[in-house]
């Protein structure tokens, strides 16, 4: 049975195999070109902290400007080769068989329904796993040349930064394969599977991005009206921001907004002075700003919450599926 489904989805994995070649030389020649800029515009000081090359505006601007761009699309590649191998692998495996008619000839054989799905299962994932891992280290190993002159300067809540780093993809691609799986059995066709597994995931992906982020322990941050929040310098992550009553409430956005805009023009409309502006607040009930956040240190936790999420729903899924097929006749 195992030679059965490795014959079935040999193309797929030949497929793999070729991505897997393709994409590992691009990013090597891609990643020596890269390096080869940097050296030539005299930025090397710049890659791991801010030296006196990096004052000059001009080359630094010059090598976002070529190799931004690029480096962008490869993380953007990691970001949709989770999605990619939930329709492509994962909704065709067993809607095919069952649309083709095939599953009857393995359903009447020696091994059980749940062996053979689970053959199934290992030949097409594992591989489409060994696939994203290397994608996603040859990536951060490109990323991580450019270092703060690419888009790791942005910080590790990044949506593009976040999406491809630690346990993440592997939990997204899980997620994305069961889903197609388990969309594969139940409507018995494979176009319809991969069509409703691709609107599925995305629309799951975002809607519990933000779910995610509120599961992890927050800091808070209050300063008076004349500081300024660091949280945005430091690469925080911030769930909410606002103002504070002379009581320690929030104020409400719109009314903040407000208050803010009166302290800013005298009656007549004329500018006050900043010390004026900064004496009107407290006057007008606006006594503290507030952020709170998740500090850039604590993105692993941020990353093993929402491998668990993912994780659990795919583990979910896979048990759906062998439910639903142990129904089919």
């Amino acid at each position: 049975m195992i030679w059965v489904s490795w014959r079935r989805q040999r193309p797929q994995l030949i497929t793999l195999l070729a991505v897997l070649v393709v994409g590992a030389g691009a990013v090597v020649l891609l990643r020596s070109s890269m390096i080869d800029a940097i050296n030539s515009l005299g930025l090397a000081d710049c890659v791991a902290r801010t030296g006196p090359a990096c004052l000059d505006g001009e080359r630094t601007a010059a090598f976002q400007g070529a190799w931004n761009t690029r480096l962008n699309l490869g993380q953007a590649a990691i970001l949709c080769l989770p999605v990619l191998i939930g329709v492509f692998l994962g909704a065709p495996l067993f809607a095919r068989e069952l649309e083709q008619g095939t599953h009857v000839l393995a359903f009447t054989q020696s091994v059980s329904r749940t062996r053979w799905m689970l053959g199934k299962l290992v030949i097409a994932l594992v591989p489409a796993l060994v696939l994203l891992v290397a994608m996603q280290h040859l990536v951060s190993w490109w990323l991580s040349a450019a270092g703060l002159l690419g888009p790791r300067n942005s910080g590790s809540f990044y949506f593009l930064n976040f999406g491809i780093e630690h346990v993440s993809p592997v939990a997204y691609a899980l997620f994305a394969f069961a889903l197609g799986a388990f969309l594969g059995v139940v409507s018995r066709r494979t176009l319809v599977a991969m069509t409703a597994g691709l609107a599925v995931f995305v629309v799951v992906r975002f809607a519990l991005s933000d779910v995610v982020n509120r599961l992890v322990p927050t800091q808070r941050l209050e300063v008076g009206p004349g500081s300024t929040l660091d949280v945005y310098r430091d690469g925080s992550l911030v769930i909410a921001k606002g103002w504070l009553d002379t009581a320690g409430r929030p104020v409400p956005g719109e009314r903040a907004t407000a208050l803010v805009q009166a302290c800013k023009s005298a009656p007549d409309g004329a500018r006050n002075t900043q010390e004026g502006f900064l004496a009107c607040l407290p006057q007008s009930g606006l006594a503290e700003q507030f952020a709170v956040f998740i500090p850039e240190s604590q993105a692993w936790q941020v990353h093993l919450v929402d491998a668990s999420i993912f994780g659990g729903l795919a583990v979910l899924l896979l048990v759906g599926t062998g439910w639903a097929l142990r129904r089919q006749s």
